[in-house]
């Protein structure tokens, strides 16, 4: 009885995780869009939840995902874009810019970013491996993904990152 009581629990503590890392998803998707059309986010979200949103939480098993989450990425990441492209920018070595980034790639460290920078709440390691998986699951450089995400948590979240 007790094994069991404590794999329920273990599996309803996951659910706000997953609905957190479907919002992940969606933020990078609708933030890929803006990219892509040009267009603020407030032009294409309402139909991207009505049509797309639904996917990306049963991509993640939860019957929806963590609106307030998505709601402050995507709407972070549009307000405050020249400050994270500054951040990401300084974080790139001679002869990179944010310009030669994939779009997707740039979608998926800008939300990192701004959730690094913004969201203390989160943990940094644990923000820095969703956006890898994110990376990974959209075809990006995992590896640049990550780093350019650890070296931004780094300068951001000095004590936590130092801390073992």
């Amino acid at each position: 009885m007790v094994d069991s009581m404590s794999a329920e629990k273990q599996t309803l503590k996951a659910i706000p995780v997953r609905r957190r890392s479907a919002a992940r998803l969606a933020a990078v998707q609708i933030t890929y869009q803006s990219l892509i059309t040009g267009q603020t986010v407030i032009n294409f979200v309402p139909q991207f939840l009505a049509h797309y949103a639904t996917d990306a939480a049963k991509s993640f098993k939860v019957k929806d995902l963590d609106h307030e989450h998505l709601n402050t990425l995507f709407m972070g990441v549009e307000n405050d874009a020249d400050a994270i492209d500054a951040a990401i920018a300084a974080q790139l070595v001679d002869g990179w810019s944010i310009a030669r980034l994939a779009r997707i790639e740039l979608s998926v460290i800008r939300c990192g970013t701004y959730e690094l920078r913004s969201m203390p709440h989160i943990p940094a390691r644990a923000a820095i491996s969703e956006y890898s998986g994110l990376g990974d699951a959209c075809g990006c450089d995992v590896k640049f993904v990550n780093a350019v995400l650890d070296s931004l948590a780094r300068k951001a979240r000095i004590t936590e990152m130092t801390a073992k």
